[in-house]
């Protein structure tokens, strides 16, 4: 294939349609739980689609031809990002049951974090995108996160690019134990949401228990 008169931005435009398509979905439904009331697991969303350049380097470094760029699966990205992480699997409950996309990969970097510390829940989907020409099946790539774990991964990705990929061991060293401080504090604010929704139970029973000794002790004085 010939890459230097490759027409990228026709191959591009199914990607750049599904990203925007499924970012205006999220975002609905993020709307829907808060006008609705009830407790909204996304706190925010973005997406992107690779430029050519990403494209031709990811091909390089994963040693692929230009023939298999299509079998790429992180072309089109959406990153959804929560507070807790029981979040992050509603998230995923919710992406799973729908009809528009076909969950084919997860890969579950919370639970199992890679060496540098990174922690993410990936998940690789299928989804059609409508064209001109028909429906272009074409993979999308969500990473969902809470923002502590975002906060971990903007800054190692910054500094990634300023050690031109080769962070200096020591800096390795402390991200890693800081990507373990910014779990305990995921884990210690979950703790802290559970007490929370605990509390607000109790006060919301605590009328519904003195009505009732209310109209017990009205039923047996009437009685008496």
């Amino acid at each position: 294939m010939d890459t230097k008169n490759f027409e990228w931005a026709t191959f591009l435009q199914p990607y750049e349609f599904a990203v925007t398509n499924f970012l205006t979905k999220l975002q609905f439904i993020k709307k829907q739980y808060t006008s609705q009331g009830i407790k909204n697991p996304i706190e925010d969303i973005t997406g992107r689609v690779k430029s050519p350049a990403s494209i031709m380097e990811k091909l390089e470094r994963l040693n692929m031809n230009f023939e298999e760029v299509r079998d790429l699966t992180d072309i089109a990205g959406i990153r959804i990002t929560c507070k807790y992480i029981q979040d992050v699997y509603d998230i995923y409950n919710i992406l799973n049951s729908r009809k528009d996309i076909k969950i084919v990969l997860v890969k579950d970097y919370i639970k199992y974090p890679k060496p540098s510390g990174y922690r993410s829940l990936h998940l690789i989907a299928k989804y059609n995108a409508e064209t001109i020409n028909g429906q272009m099946p074409v993979y999308m790539e969500f990473q969902i996160r809470t923002l502590a774990m975002h906060l971990w991964a903007s800054i190692e990705h910054s500094l990634k690019y300023k050690y031109y990929q080769s962070i200096p061991q020591s800096l390795r060293n402390r991200l890693t134990e800081a990507s373990k401080i910014a779990y305990d504090l995921d884990v210690e604010m979950s703790k802290v949401k559970s007490d929370m929704d605990s509390f607000e139970q109790d006060q919301e029973r605590k009328p519904l228990e003195e009505n009732f000794l209310d109209d017990w002790f009205k039923i047996n004085n009437h009685i008496k």
